[in-house]
């Protein structure tokens, strides 16, 4: 699931930001933008990867 999600946000955040920047947002804002989202997308797909495999190196009981 997150190989398929994660590339679809990152493109969808870019051409929003492209967008932003056609309709008159500052160059460095877009970018910031782009720079925060990025670690908000990262920060979340790691979020589910550690509650997925959270007790992945336990036994079962």
């Amino acid at each position: 699931m997150l190989v398929l999600v994660g590339p679809i946000l990152f493109i969808a955040l870019i051409l929003y930001a492209v967008r932003l920047q056609k309709q008159g947002l500052a160059g460095w804002k877009a970018a910031l933008l782009v720079v925060l989202g990025s670690a908000g997308i990262v920060a979340i797909m790691f979020g589910v990867l550690f509650v997925g495999f959270e007790g992945f190196d336990r036994p079962p009981s």
